[in-house]
C-alpha cells in the first residue's frame, strides 16, 4: 500500500448525450468527444442514468507463470458484466458500480480466476465554495503472478485477496484560496491462511492547501500520514511490520489554455518502523497527474509516483517505489480510439543486499465502435521484470481481442 496521500478519487463519468459544438474543447475526455450516431445507450429512471454492460473477450499470453525458468503459455477466454449509475442533481453527484471479470485457461485450469467488486461515491456541495465526498469500495481480486513479492510457486493457485476502503473528505474553493482535507481506511485481507502476516489495515490522512497565482496556475502544499498495521504481530521472518509514515509535498496545478492541465509535487517523507531492527529512513515523495492536449482529438498522459510501500521481502528493511506512465489517447476517426502506453517502475529494497526490480510494459489497443451497442477491441501488451536475482526475470507477450455490449 502507497504512503502517498490519499487525496480526492476522480472516476471517469459515464458517457451521456452528445455534447453541444460549444462543449468541445481540449479538456473533455477523448471517449467523451461527441460521436453523433455511436453515443452509448443509457436507461434513464427516477433520476438516475444506468449503463448495463457485459465485455468478452479472448486473450494469447506466452508466459503465463511470469517466469523465464518455466515457461508456459495459454489461451485465456474473459467475460466481464458490469452496470454504473448515475444521479446528478444541482448541489449532489452520485456514482455507483458493480461488476465482475471471470477469467478461463484452456490448458492450465488452476490459474482460473474469479473477481467481482462494487464501489459507491457521493459529493454534496454544502454552499457555493464548499463540499463534503465519500467512497466505499469492496473488491475482490487476486495477486498476479508477477507482482514483486508474489508468494507461491508454479504449483500454487493464485492468492485471492479482499480489499475494503473508505474515505472522506472535505474541500473549500475560494476565489484565492483552496483545501481539500481527506481520511482514509483500507484493508487487505488475504483469505489464505499462510499469506496471514500480509493482512493489513492502513489508515491516511492528508490536508493540501492551495493558493491560486492566476486563473491558470495555483501552487499547493500538501502534508500527509499513514500508518500500516499487519493483522499479525510478526511476519514469517519474525518482523513487526508496523509502520508510521509522514511527509509533505509541494507543488504546482495548472491549467494552461487547455493544453496543458494537471499538477505535479514533489517533497520528502519519513517512515518509522515500530521494529527496533528496522531503522527509520527519509526519502523522495513524488506524486502527478499532466495532460497535455495539443489538439482537441489527442491526449497525452504522464502519471509520477515515488513513495514508501509496504513489504515483507527477506532482510528488507524497507521498500520505495517509483513509477512512471506515459499514455497517448487518440481519436484516428470518428468511430476509432487508439491508445497506446509506456511503463516504468523500480521496486528499491533498503537493505545489505540487491534485491531490486525494474518493470517495462508496453501496450497498443484500438477500440472501433460499430454502433452505440458494440465495440471491438484489439491489444497487445509486452511485460519485462529485469532483477539482481535470475529466477525473478520475465518477458511476456499478451495479444487479446474484446467486444463489448452495451444495453
Amino acid at each position: 500500500m502507497s504512503s502517498r496521500s490519499f487525496g480526492l478519487i476522480v472516476v471517469a463519468a459515464l458517457a451521456t448525450s452528445p455534447l453541444s459544438a460549444q462543449d468541445i474543447n481540449r479538456t473533455t475526455a477523448i471517449d467523451d468527444l461527441p460521436r453523433p450516431g455511436y453515443e452509448p445507450r443509457t436507461i434513464r429512471t427516477n433520476g438516475f442514468v444506468i449503463m448495463p454492460m457485459i465485455e468478452t473477450g479472448i486473450r494469447f499470453d506466452n508466459n503465463i507463470l511470469a517466469s523465464d525458468l518455466n515457461k508456459r503459455s495459454d489461451t485465456i477466454f474473459l467475460i466481464e458484466p458490469s452496470i454504473e449509475a448515475r444521479r446528478e442533481t444541482g448541489d449532489s453527484n452520485l456514482r455507483t458500480r458493480a461488476y465482475a471479470s471471470l477469467s478461463r485457461y484452456g490448458k492450465n485450469s488452476r490459474e482460473n480466476t474469479s473477481e467481482f467488486g462494487a464501489y459507491l461515491q457521493y459529493r454534496k456541495d454544502v454552499s457555493q465554495k464548499q463540499s463534503l465526498f465519500t467512497k466505499l469500495a469492496y473488491d475482490r481480486t487476486f495477486e498476479r503472478r508477477g507482482d514483486p513479492e508474489a508468494n507461491f510457486a508454479s504449483a500454487r493457485r493464485p492468492a485471492l485477496i479482499d480489499m475494503t476502503s473508505a474515505e472522506l473528505g472535505y474541500g473549500h474553493n475560494g476565489p484565492r484560496v483552496g483545501l481539500v482535507a481527506t481520511l482514509g481506511v483500507a484493508k487487505l485481507n488475504y483469505l489464505s491462511v499462510e499469506d496471514a502476516d500480509r493482512d493489513m489495515v492502513t489508515y491516511r490522512a492528508a490536508v493540501k492547501g492551495s493558493v491560486n497565482l492566476s486563473q491558470r496556475i495555483a501552487v499547493f502544499v500538501q502534508p500527509f500520514a499513514n500508518r500500516r498495521v499487519p493483522r499479525l504481530n510478526r511476519d514469517r521472518f519474525g518482523v513487526n511490520r508496523t509502520t508510521t509514515t509522514y511527509g509533505a509535498t509541494t507543488g504546482v496545478a495548472l491549467q494552461v489554455a487547455d493544453r496543458l492541465t494537471g499538477e505535479v509535487g514533489v517533497g520528502l517523507f519519513h517512515a518509522d518502523p515500530e521494529d527496533l531492527n528496522l531503522r527509520p529512513f527519509y526519502g523522495l515523495a513524488a506524486n502527478g497527474r499532466v495532460t497535455w492536449r495539443p489538439r482537441t482529438r489527442t491526449a497525452v498522459i504522464f502519471n509520477l509516483f515515488r513513495g514508501d510501500v509496504a513489504t515483507i521481502r527477506s532482510g528488507a528493511l524497507g521498500r520505495i517505489d517509483s513509477r512512471f506512465d506515459l499514455n497517448i489517447d487518440q481519436e484516428a476517426h470518428h468511430n476509432l480510439i487508439v491508445r497506446g502506453s509506456l511503463g516504468i517502475r523500480n521496486i528499491h529494497y533498503r537493505g545489505g543486499f540487491d534485491q531490486d526490480q525494474r518493470y517495462f510494459d508496453v501496450g497498443v489497443s484500438a477500440r472501433y465502435l460499430a454502433n452505440r451497442h458494440m465495440w471491438i477491441e484489439p491489444a497487445a501488451n509486452h511485460s519485462r521484470r529485469n532483477s539482481a536475482n535470475a529466477s525473478e526475470d520475465f518477458h511476456k507477450w499478451r495479444v487479446a481481442l474484446k467486444m463489448g455490449f452495451i444495453y
